[in-house]
């Protein structure tokens, strides 16, 4: 049972030795250092350390008897309750000066900070959540004359998203404009949207099995063989991103 006891003892907070000790203090009542030791299995010195730390924590209180020899006493343990609602207090101050402090962290991240945010989305549903979620990304484009930059791969689209010319239908609503590139013809399904991409192709010995999408603030990187659509929003990342976009549209037909 005492190893039971020692495991509540623990969360509750108290680490190994102190549970250790207060235990033997406990079993003791009222005792001296050297005897709490004993029982404990401690060293006297390391003994009285941690009952000091239980005295400050108001589990144990000290008490001298004639001759002045000092002893401790294990207070009620109920008084555990009252050191679990001291720990609440405790936490809730500490929850609300990390509130105060939240937005110069967030500052601070913001000058010195460099940590992309990645999101995974797998599967067919996924691919085409992936592609929904930018709808509201094209919008502000649309209004900042930001250009949508794709590497395709429609025929690898359409066969897992039939209705693939429909979302691109609504992506143009939003007043994005759209460039690809592509080293294959499109396929008969593009027959009613072509004209909503500038287009340019580039040599086959350039293609690959996959697909991206270059936002302003975000790149999509699409495995078609996979099914997983990886979204990295990073500023600069983006940036370098469509660098070599520009690179490649300016040596394509």
């Amino acid at each position: 049972m005492a190893n039971l006891y020692q495991q509540v003892l623990t969360k509750v907070g108290l680490d190994d030795e102190e549970s250790k000790v207060y235990l033997a203090g406990l079993e003791l009542k009222s005792a001296p250092a050297s005897a709490i030791a004993k029982k404990a299995s401690l060293v006297r010195s390391t003994c009285y350390g941690v009952l000091e730390n239980l005295v400050q924590k108001g589990l144990v209180a000290k008490t001298e008897k004639p001759g002045g020899i000092r002893q401790f006493v294990v207070e009620n343990p109920e008084l555990l309750f009252a050191y679990l609602e001291a720990q609440r207090a405790d936490f809730d101050q500490l929850k609300a000066k990390i509130k105060n402090i939240l937005p110069d962290l967030r500052n601070l991240q913001g000058e010195f900070g460099f940590k992309p945010k990645i999101e995974y989305f797998e599967g067919k549903r996924g691919i085409i959540a992936a592609l929904e979620s930018i709808i509201p990304d094209m919008k502000k484009m649309a209004k900042a004359k930001i250009p949508l930059l794709i590497h395709g791969a429609p025929k690898r689209i359409i066969k897992i998203w039939p209705q693939f010319p429909e979302y691109v239908k609504k992506r143009a609503a939003t007043g994005v404009n759209s460039r690809i590139l592509i080293w294959e013809d499109f396929p008969p399904e593009f027959a009613k949207i072509e004209k909503i991409y500038q287009v340019r192709k580039i040599e086959k010995k350039y293609a690959y099995k996959s697909g991206t999408n270059i936002l302003d603030e975000k790149v999509i990187l699409f495995d078609f063989e996979n099914l997983l659509a990886v979204v990295v929003k990073n500023k600069p990342l983006t940036e370098m991103m469509r660098v070599f976009f520009e690179s490649m549209w300016d040596h394509a037909k």
